[in-house]
């Protein structure tokens, strides 16, 4: 079977927005067949067994959100492109689903936390260029604390308004933007 076959991309397409709209266990392989206008029996025939297609489906969205990751970092304010990655909803409520989905199944979990690894020093290389750049204690701002501080404010933001919550959330982007905007200002190196 062709591994870029249109139907195999439309059977992930379909499982993503099924994963992003009703949650992972809404998709099945009856209900994925049916979202993408296909008999189930093609479901199996091009992934043997769900977790062969959640993996793919994982896999593709997380190597979009590295480049997208890559290319914020990148960027001429690498700090405030960065938090609007982990902030984007689409993306988040995606992750969600797959720690959830990690809970039950080990190898989708191993797979989570190889990618989780892969973003994380990115993010960690990246971070320690701005905070040296700034002239900044890597001891005092430490890159790594840094990443895992504002992932963990991101995810919880879209994790509460998934649930519906929104008190404080306001606050917490304007606090999160003002600490960025302290780093990414136009400021004197020091040296």
């Amino acid at each position: 079977m062709a591994r870029d076959s249109p139907t195999r991309d439309m059977l992930i397409d379909a499982t993503s927005r099924i994963m992003v709209e009703e949650g992972y266990a809404a998709a099945t392989s009856r209900r994925v067949a049916a979202e993408a206008g296909v008999k189930p029996a093609l479901v199996h025939y091009y992934f043997p067994t769900m977790d062969e297609l959640y993996l793919d489906v994982f896999r593709r969205g997380a190597a979009a959100y590295l480049e997208r990751q890559r290319e914020a970092l990148a960027s001429e304010k690498p700090l405030h492109a960065f938090w609007e990655t982990l902030v984007e909803p689409k993306d988040a409520r995606l992750l969600l689903e797959f720690m959830g989905l990690a809970n039950h199944r080990k190898e989708i979990r191993a797979e989570i936390s190889a990618w989780q690894d892969r973003w994380r020093e990115m993010q960690i290389t990246a971070l320690n260029f701005i905070v040296r750049e700034h002239g900044l204690d890597t001891s005092e701002f430490p890159p790594a604390g840094i990443a895992v501080v504002i992932a963990a404010v991101g995810r919880t933001l879209i994790l509460e308004q998934t649930l519906g919550t929104k008190g404080g959330h306001d606050e917490a982007v304007a606090l999160v933007n003002r600490f960025l905007d302290k780093f990414e200002m136009p400021t004197k190196r020091r040296d």
